[in-house]
């Protein structure tokens, strides 16, 4: 594989983006139905961490759009509201890649779990405080619409550090693999 073909603008680089936006619908029908339990967030840092910070900010703005403006429960009637989502998305991709050398290059599986929980727990709380409060603020009255919320984002932020954590053992062994088939995806 030439330096070329790494790039998130080449022919490899756009199928490996497009299969990672496509996983993460994949991966999130199964949960359409039951509120704020969901895999999107967690393929969308995934895709930051096998294809990196730029491959993973590619990946949620591609699968962020779509699911923003052509969500299956319906679209995002507020603009605002999507600009936000959209925002928390990419912010799971470029931490994904950003901490891709931290849990990828670590072979204790203990830290490992440490930082995908940490990781869930950080990025879903951030995602919920924004989306909720650009919704109090856009509805109002705010404290009441924030605290309205609150249910939800306790859900959200609990399911999604329990998925983040109980990754942690596939997450080191698909990167084992992936480095032993295909060397050039995992380089650095």
């Amino acid at each position: 594989m030439s330096p070329k073909d790494s790039s998130i603008l080449s022919m490899t680089g756009v199928a490996r983006v497009g299969v990672f936006a496509a996983l993460a619908f994949g991966i999130n029908t199964p949960f359409l139905a039951i509120p704020n339990i969901e895999l999107f967030s967690f393929s969308l840092f995934l895709s930051g961490l096998y294809l990196g910070k730029s491959g993973g900010i590619a990946t949620a703005l591609v699968a962020g759009v779509i699911f923003v403006f052509f969500n299956p429960n319906g679209a995002q009637p507020i603009l605002a509201i999507g600009l936000v989502q959209l925002f928390g998305f990419l912010l799971f991709g470029f931490m994904g890649g950003l901490l891709r050398p931290a849990i990828l290059k670590k072979d204790n599986i203990k830290i490992t779990v440490a930082l995908l929980l940490v990781s869930g727990l950080v990025l879903t709380f951030w995602y919920d405080l924004t989306t909720n409060l650009a919704f109090a603020y856009i509805f109002g009255p705010f404290w009441p619409a924030l605290v309205a919320g609150l249910g939800f984002s306790i859900i959200h932020t609990v399911s999604n550090t329990i998925i983040f954590g109980v990754s942690g053992a596939v997450v080191q062994r698909i990167w084992k693999r992936i480095e032993y088939i295909m060397p050039p995806l995992a380089a650095f």
